[in-house]
Parts: structure tokens; C-alpha cells; sequence
């Protein structure tokens, strides 16, 4: 695969209890992650096989199960517990570009929705709805958001780990 900066579409995951943070991480750059601190092993690689996603995983035992020793289900062993190292790790071996777009929500991996901003004006602080002009919205957690400078700090999080 060509380093393309991939959207959500091209590529899905699907994350164990052990990557729960590079769930969240991943759902900021807009790839759709399933993840449910909940999901035991058989979960996880029913949800891989109906849905044609990646596992991503640090339990080796996993790996050892029959549908990822047979790649029956594609999977990928974390190798790093420290979260700039596994985003690396997996723009490598996808060959992918990961950067923030913030189009999911982080909790629900929803695809969030453009909202016209004098919908939110009771919704949001009064500083950021006179400071920002485009808002977002997730219909199933009721979330706004907006790229303020929270958006600024994943950008040079992003930027720092040379991502």
C-alpha cells in the first residue's frame, strides 16, 4: 500500500483492552476503531472477521489463537507500550500517513457532523463559540467539537513524534 494518507474508509481496526489509548489516537486521525474495554478475545476476532478489520493487539496469546495463526483475520501485535511508538509502528507496516483530522468521535467512533454554529451558541463556552467558526457534532454521545487550541496540542504531539 502507497503512503497516501488513508482515510477512514480505507482501513478499520478493531483494539484490544491493551490499546485502548492508541484507540483514541487513531479515532482523532478519522480511521474507524472499534474498541470496547469490555470485548474478550472471542469478541474481538468476531468483530474482525464480520467486519474485515485489523486487530491490533499487545497479548500474544491472542496472536496464538487459530483465526490470527492462520490469518483467517489480519492482526497486529503492538510491539511498544508507549503510545508515540505504536503510532509509528503501525504508519510503518501499513505504510500509512497518521495525522489528526478530527472527523470521529474519540469515545464512540461515530462520524461526526458539520453543525451550523448558531445551532451551538447555548451549547458550548461563550469564548469558544465567539472564537470559532466551524463546529462539529457526535448524534450519539451529544459531543461538540471544534478545532481550538486543544487541536493545536494533537497537532504538535503529532508534529513531535514526527508523525
Amino acid at each position: 500500500m502507497e503512503k497516501t494518507g488513508c482515510k477512514q474508509t480505507d482501513i478499520r481496526f478493531v483494539a484490544d483492552i491493551m490499546v485502548g489509548k492508541l484507540a483514541r489516537y487513531l479515532r482523532m486521525c478519522g480511521f474507524d476503531v472499534v474498541y470496547d474495554n469490555y470485548f474478550d478475545d472471542v469478541k474481538i476476532i468476531e468483530i474482525a472477521r464480520k467486519q474485515s478489520r485489523i486487530i491490533l493487539t499487545r497479548d500474544a496469546l491472542m496472536l496464538k489463537r487459530r483465526e490470527c495463526s492462520s490469518n483467517t483475520v489480519k492482526s497486529i501485535f503492538i510491539k511498544s507500550t508507549r503510545l508515540a511508538e505504536q503510532l509509528c509502528q503501525l504508519q510503518d507496516e501499513l505504510s500509512i500517513i497518521i495525522r489528526p483530522d478530527l472527523t470521529r468521535c474519540i469515545e464512540c467512533n461515530t462520524t461526526l457532523e458539520s453543525i451550523n454554529k448558531a445551532s451551538v451558541k447555548d451549547k458550548v463556552p461563550e469564548y469558544v463559540y465567539k472564537t470559532q467558526k466551524v463546529f462539529m457534532f457526535c448524534p450519539v454521545c451529544i459531543k461538540y467539537y471544534w478545532r481550538g487550541t486543544h487541536y493545536e496540542n494533537i497537532k504538535k504531539y503529532f508534529d513531535k513524534i514526527n508523525i
